[in-house]
Formats: structure tokens, sequence, C-alpha cells
């Protein structure tokens, strides 16, 4: 069972990717900032409740979306637009009640799946490309939707709080720091997969990796530097390496390899730098025909 808790619809369309029979949960399509989906669960679901007097038009400052925000919780496909697809319709209030109502019915579905002994992972991700549009910089992304160190701690918290049993959460991270941050943790419940910045819609090859597992496949053979040690491979885990890119005196950390089923999947720095890659020998081929190798 996967359930998204954010931070994007992202999360819900790679989830949706694997498996078509998935019931609509709360925090699918919607933009979902880190306080909103805590104080939703110290709430009990009352903080999605909302009236005039607590919603706002928000506007993407570049692509002039229109949407209503409460809290920091964007209700971005619950109210209607206008034909132009970008205006909020003039009459989008009359909605409020057949919105309220929709949420309440989700929150208790929910609510009776967190709580219930059914396995299943709970995913965030960060990676969607228009994101930063909801924040005003970058230490204001990294408040609302990073997925570092203090991210785990606090969304753990609050599940646990709240009767939250059997569960693991995968994170999604377009900030490779904030899969160092977390590399440390060595906790069992998270699975934290550096992807970088990526396109609402993800490539379902993609994503079948990134959710698929090999813990008996490890990284450690791949440590090294390769291309006459311009490029650095570390691994922080059984399963997950940083990579660096070398330039003359200094490293700069550049992305990760995780281990998939069958093989690895690697992110770098950048839009849709996506890949999946198979150890051939001493060198590293990946999906998009670049070869890695290995420095003797």
């Amino acid at each position: 069972m996967l359930i998204s808790l954010g931070y994007s619809c992202q999360t819900r369309f790679m989830i949706d990717a694997l498996s078509a029979d998935q019931k609509r949960q709360p925090f699918d399509f919607n933009i979902t900032s880190r306080p909103a989906l805590i104080k939703a669960f110290e709430t009990n679901g009352a903080s999605l409740q909302h009236g005039e007097s607590h919603a706002t038009t928000f506007i993407m400052p570049k692509e002039r979306r229109e949407g209503i925000e409460v809290s920091g919780m964007y209700f971005w496909h619950d109210y209607p637009l206008q034909e132009n697809k970008l205006s909020l319709h003039h009459d989008w209030r009359t909605n409020m009640d057949r919105v309220n109502s929709k949420y309440t019915a989700l929150w208790a579905r929910f609510s009776e799946l967190v709580r219930s002994d059914e396995p299943k992972t709970f995913v965030l991700s960060n990676s969607q490309h228009n994101l930063p549009e909801f924040t005003s910089d970058a230490a204001d992304f990294d408040r609302k939707f990073g997925l570092g160190r203090q991210a785990f701690e606090e969304i753990i918290h609050a599940l646990d709080s709240y009767g939250a049993r059997n569960y693991r959460l995968k994170f999604l991270s377009r900030s490779v720091g904030d899969l160092e941050e977390t590399a440390s943790l060595r906790d069992d419940r998270l699975d934290h997969r550096f992807v970088g910045v990526l396109s609402l819609r993800v490539d379902p090859r993609i994503v079948t990796s990134l959710f698929s597992g090999a813990e008996e496949t490890g990284v450690d053979d791949l440590d090294g530097a390769y291309d006459n040690a311009d490029i650095l491979v570390k691994a922080i885990s059984s399963n997950t390496a940083l990579v660096f890119r070398r330039s003359e005196d200094k490293s700069d950390l550049w992305g990760s390899i995780a281990c998939t089923d069958g093989g690895f999947i690697a992110a770098f720095q950048g839009r849709d730098q996506i890949f999946t890659a198979v150890r051939d020998g001493q060198s590293i081929q990946f999906s998009n025909g670049t070869r890695w190798e290995k420095a003797s």
C-alpha cells in the first residue's frame, strides 16, 4: 500500500504509474507544505476544513495559475477554473461546502489506513519542477518542502503521535544534500532516493526503478574514481552511493546511485537527469548511452 503525503500531485502520479486501484487520499492532488501536513495530523484533519475567512487566492508567479491556499495547504484541483484554465471561476466560494465534505470523507478513509496494521509506505516527493513557485526563496523552500533530517523527524513524530502503525517512509528529493543529511540516521523506516528536478509526469520505467528494491545488491563495488578521476563514487549505505564531480582541488556533490532490481538508478543535478544503469565489468553503463570507465 502506497500513500501520498505530498508535497505535490507528482507523488500521486508516480503511485498511479505502479497501481491503478489506489483510492483517493487527502494529500493526492494538492500542494501540501510540511507545516500543513503536520497540522493536519495534530488536528485530526480539522485543519483541512475551511471557510471564506481562512481561504486566500494564491497566484503562481511564473505560470500565473490561481488556486486557493489555506495555511500552507494549496487546494489546487478542488475549485473550478475559468475557461482559460488559469484563473479561478468567479463563483469558486460556492464550492466550499462540497470541498469540505470531500475532505471529511477522505480524512476518514486515510485515518483508518494510517492506524491499521496493514503494511504501508508513505511517499513524499519535492521534485516537481514548479514547486519553488510556492516559495519565496531557498530557505522558504526548505521550510515548506525540505526532505532532510528535520523533515524526517517531524513527520515520524507526527505519524507516531497520531497512532500510525506498520509503516515506512519513502522520500524522493530534489536535493542530494537532503539525502546526505539523512544517511547517518540508519533508520529502517526510511528509504530516501535523490531524484533531482523532474517534470510533472515521470517516465513509468523510471518510477518502477525508484520503487523497486534490491537489498541484496550493494554499491560497495562501485566505490572509486572514474574517467581519469574526474568522477568519484562513494557509498554511504549498503544500497546508496553519492557521486562527486572533481575539478582542480575540490569536489562538488553532483548526484547519487542507488540499487534497484536488475541494476541501479542514478540521478544528477538538473531537470530530468535520472537514468537506470548497470555494472559492466569495471564500468557503469547508463540508459542514456553514457559510460563511465573506472580509473585503474
